[in-house]
């Protein structure tokens, strides 16, 4: 590099990240104060606990107060902010001040309270992507700024649903949407109608929620964890990449929940479910009140479905705790699946339900099944060689006629 200019090499050195900007320095004298220019401050976990809280925070702070650059692109923190808020949101206001575009602030080792963000440090029009964990933010409803923000993360954070939709109207670039932990919303309403980018979906683990409502052309991906919501679906024709973790309760659950989303997901490619999704689309609450229906209904419980699933190339089960779910609810559902090429599922250390339902009606009924002509690939991880797994792989390899490989 001796023969290029040095404000080229100070532009190269400036899209380094701090730590590595610092290494240079080390390499050559005229690299030297090449850290002063940085534009990637980043101050992870490893940071923070490799040098100490006290040694952490006084590299931080020499940092911003020694940096001569015209711009931070990039400003991510991982720290405890318990007694030095002041400190750390002048970093946050040095960020903003010199147009900040991705802004990460992970505050999970707090010892007692979220760290509050003031609305001038949310709304901020430079930002392309806010990430946050263990936050307390205030979105004001006639939010002005981030029209270009790309990328929301929000991770435990103290967020209504109001807010939530004002950022969904303000933010016509979003792309990505992350919700995790944050109770505080009980009811998700998103109207992306407008939004062409909005692509990418995740709900998870957010305790109170009992709605959500999509209107979204545009989405692709959507994932969700936690306890069965209701789902109403209004448009969401561009849907490809599905994943739908239930959290089991210990009361009733409500399979209209799920079985009101089957035909929503019909253009989907890729499903990834856990077998409550199965149990509840098959009605095995009705064993679990003690209720004895008789054959005819059971029969028809999910073979019957009217769902007809001709664009799911790839299925992913993953079995979930003291399950009912068994061979018969994997292949009702897959042989309504014409198009399927790949299934994967995780035994996950659970046993099949065996029955004497299952050996007087459905190990017969499965005989009756079409062949799955497109399924080429099979994974079974956790395959431990017990009866009902042996049923289970006996299905593919009967009903599977193209298989090419099928993975224990």
């Amino acid at each position: 590099m001796p023969e290029l200019p040095d404000d080229v090499l100070e532009r190269v050195f400036s899209l380094l990240p701090i730590k590595q900007a610092v290494r240079a320095g080390l390499v050559s004298r005229r690299f030297k104060q090449v850290w002063l220019f940085s534009r990637m401050l980043h101050f992870g976990r490893w940071f923070t606990t490799h040098h100490g809280i006290l040694e952490a925070v006084s590299i931080i702070d020499r940092v911003f107060r020694a940096h001569a650059g015209p711009q931070i692109q990039s400003f991510k923190l991982y720290i405890d902010p318990t007694d030095i808020e002041a400190m750390v949101r002048k970093w946050i206001e040095i960020s903003i001040s010199k147009g900040v575009e991705e802004l990460e602030l992970n505050f999970i080792a707090a010892r007692v309270e979220p760290f509050e963000l003031s609305r001038d440090l949310i709304d901020v029009e430079s930002l392309r992507v806010l990430k946050l964990t263990f936050c307390e933010i205030d979105i004001p409803p006639n939010l002005t700024s981030l029209h270009l923000l790309d990328t929301l993360i929000l991770k435990k954070v103290e967020i209504t649903a109001e807010m939530v939709e004002t950022l969904i109207l303000n933010c016509t670039l979003l792309a990505t949407l992350e919700l995790v932990r944050c109770d505080a919303i009980g009811q998700l309403k998103l109207s992306a109608q407008n939004h062409k980018r909005f692509k990418v979906l995740k709900v998870g683990d957010c305790s109170d929620l009992s709605l959500i409502e999509i209107n979204a052309p545009s989405l692709r991906t959507f994932h969700f964890y936690g306890l069965v919501p209701l789902f109403l679906f209004e448009e969401i024709s561009q849907l490809k990449d599905v994943v739908l973790n239930f959290v089991p309760t210990k009361g009733f659950m409500r399979h209209s929940f799920v079985r009101n989303i089957v035909d929503d997901l019909a253009r989907v490619s890729v499903l990834t479910v856990n077998s409550i999704f199965l149990e509840l689309l098959n009605d095995h609450n009705v064993w679990i009140q003690g209720i004895s229906p008789n054959y005819e209904d059971l029969k028809h419980n999910m073979h019957g479905l009217p769902f007809w699933y001709r664009n799911l190339k790839e299925f992913q089960l993953i079995m979930q705790g003291g399950v009912y779910c068994n061979t018969y609810d994997i292949a009702a559902f897959l042989s309504n699946c014409p198009m399927i090429e790949k299934v994967f599922i995780d035994l996950n250390d659970c046993s099949f339900e065996g029955s004497i339902y299952w050996e007087l009606h459905q190990k017969q009924e499965i005989e009756s099944f079409g062949f799955l002509c497109c399924l080429k690939f099979v994974k079974v991880k956790g395959f431990r060689f017990q009866q009902h797994e042996h049923e289970l792989v006996k299905f593919f390899l009967h009903k599977a006629i193209n298989l090419d490989a099928l993975a224990l």
